[in-house]
């Protein structure tokens, strides 16, 4: 049962009152919860995992870096570790998908959340009492929240595409990040980052080309298998690509039940089931296989409808549908999907891994190596990639840049929206190599889709890929290196060719989604048209309604040319109605 919490930080008056406030109102609506209580912090929780501390809790999966199991308690020293570096201690020497209550000394509070943790942590302010959950359908159980939507943050979410930062959707409701510690004390709330991928770039703690490799696979076996470890059956979402395949091989490892699952759409770019087939039979297991059906798509109704922003996809109710089905059938308990391996392992196709060289290793035959491997996977010129490479090298232009996407939105939304992009690490320190901030800029789309978790659901999706140690391993590995034989994933590719077959281990090409998307639009034309017309985002003001119904109309029968664009907005949309129907309850 995946774990819920909600938790109370306060002066003891105030707090005592709402605890029991808090605690009976829940107990009524959910059923009986655990609660500790450790002076100004009182923490409500059910289902598990969870870690118990003399001075806290640690709750979701924890793992330490030395052990691919499960960590269920922990001894008294490190307890005081813990203790004494308010959490630092924490993320230096564990990982997983949690989230650590901790009180400490004179009355403070900190709470710490796991970087590329899955377990959300919202947080809001009660009067004087701050509340942190896993989750705002606690918050409002709990009465503590009545929902209401922030049109502003909502334009910023359209407009900068898959890039979430503490902000939600919804008033008074933020997050506390990946990596992230908030601590209440008497001087009030502060947010300190304690983990950025940033520490971990530095070229004196740079992996060479043969460390790479072997390094790479070490840390993708070790953290496959820990996350699988609290899991007796696991069914995998195989497309056949690098990503999901390398998965795979790491899973056939373990002597528990294993069970595969593709998707298919019936364009030839979403039909990847020969590949899926291929690695099969190289692990040794049947393949289960499912065609998205889009009739069975609603457009009314919304993936995140339980999540502070719309972070889900229409397309997504196809995939969760039959993972869910396959995994009831095989008995399974938890999907696993290679999500997040094109991130992790660098899947750039950028100029910028040869700025890299050229800023490191100077104008010579290495760099002339790198801008060639670059040219033949981009497709593009030799001397193209050469003079973009240069280009990146100097001061301004070393940081990976993003623009918003104002396509379909009102000159309101777009003036709300900002021209700087919100996340953090996108924010390149002095010095910094322009490969490397590209690198770290598809790590925080990686994070960012991880705020998409919904603690609620009854079976947990994980992606193995995004574990902590794999993402500090990769980042020490230069740019260049993941490009080779007019590849990106070199790094990858050669660390599990003698257990990938040929064909996967080599594999360009790539499935998409992108068919089955346009049928979506075919299908439910008339009902997206009118949803987007008719609704709550043009009724705000935040899409530019004479854009869509030209863009609708001058398709006609067919999907609109950016139907993707048109897709998101209903998306919202959907996301938008559902709160505004708790808002008016």
């Amino acid at each position: 049962m995946a774990i819920r919490y909600l938790a109370l930080i306060g002066e003891a008056g105030e707090r005592l009152e709402l605890r029991d406030r808090i605690v009976a109102r829940l107990a009524a609506l959910r059923g009986p919860m655990r609660v500790c209580d450790y002076g100004r912090l009182v923490v409500a929780f059910s289902g598990g995992p969870a870690v118990k501390l003399e001075h806290g809790v640690i709750l979701g999966t924890l793992f330490d870096r030395r052990y691919p199991a499960r960590v269920d308690r922990l001894p008294d020293e490190e307890q005081r570790r813990i203790k004494g570096t308010r959490g630092r201690h924490l993320i230096e020497t564990y990982w997983g998908g949690y989230v650590a209550l901790l009180a400490g000394e004179g009355g403070s509070v900190d709470v710490v959340r796991a970087p590329f943790g899955e377990l959300p942590c919202y947080r809001m302010t009660l009067g004087d009492a701050t509340v942190v959950a896993s989750d705002v359908g606690l918050m409002i159980d709990a009465g503590v929240l009545r929902p209401s939507l922030c049109w502003e943050a909502v334009a910023r979410e359209l407009a900068w595409r898959d890039l979430r930062t503490a902000e939600t959707c919804l008033d008074g409701v933020s997050a506390v990040q990946g990596g992230e510690r908030l601590r209440a004390d008497a001087v009030g709330i502060h947010i300190d980052r304690l983990w950025s991928p940033w520490d971990f770039v530095a070229r004196s703690t740079a992996l060479t080309e043969g460390e790479a490799g072997e390094m790479v696979r070490r840390s993708v076996r070790a953290c496959v298998a820990a996350r699988a470890s609290q899991f007796e059956h696991v069914l995998l979402m195989l497309s056949g690509g690098l990503d999901s395949s390398i998965v795979a091989t790491c899973l056939a490892e373990r002597k528990r039940p294993l069970s595969l699952l593709t998707l298919v759409t019936r364009d030839a770019v979403g039909d990847e089931r020969d590949y899926g087939r291929l690695m099969a039979r190289a692990v040794g297991l049947p393949l289960h296989e499912a065609l998205r059906d889009v009739a069975r798509i609603d457009p009314a109704r919304s993936p995140s409808a339980r999540l502070p922003r719309p972070a889900g996809r229409m397309f997504e109710q196809e995939s969760t549908r039959l993972a869910r089905e396959a995994a009831v059938a095989a008995g399974a308990d938890a999907i696993f999907t290679g999500g997040g391996g094109d991130n992790i392992f660098c899947a750039l196709q950028s100029a910028a891994p040869a700025a890299d060289r050229l800023l490191t290793g100077g104008p010579g035959r290495a760099f002339l190596a790198t801008a060639a491997e670059i040219s033949r996977l981009a497709p593009a010129s030799l001397f193209a990639v050469i003079r973009a490479a240069v280009g990146r090298t100097w001061s301004w232009r070393r940081s990976s840049p993003t623009a918003p996407d104002h396509l379909f939105l009102s000159g309101t939304a777009r003036a709300a929206a900002g021209s700087a992009a919100p996340h953090a690490w996108l924010v390149a320190p002095r010095g910094a190599l322009p490969g490397k901030a590209a690198h770290i800029k598809l790590l925080a789309y990686a994070d960012s889709f991880l705020q998409g978790t919904d603690p609620q659901a009854d079976l947990p999706t994980v992606a193995p890929l995004l574990g902590q140690p794999l993402v500090e391993t990769c980042l020490r590995v230069p740019s260049w290196c993941w490009f080779a034989d007019g590849r990106n994933r070199a790094v990858a590719r050669r660390a599990f060719a003698a257990v990938l077959p040929e064909k996967i281990a080599g594999r360009r090409s790539k499935g998409s989604p992108d068919g089955f998307l346009g049928e979506i639009c075919e299908r439910h034309g008339a009902a997206l048209r009118e949803m987007l017309l008719g609704g709550l985002l043009a009724r705000q003001g935040i899409i530019d309604a004479a854009a869509v119904e030209r863009a609708w109309d001058a398709a006609g029968p067919m999907a609109p040319a950016d139907f993707g664009r048109l897709l998101r907005l209903a998306d919202v949309e959907a996301w938008a109605r559902s709160w505004a129907s708790r808002s008016a309850a």
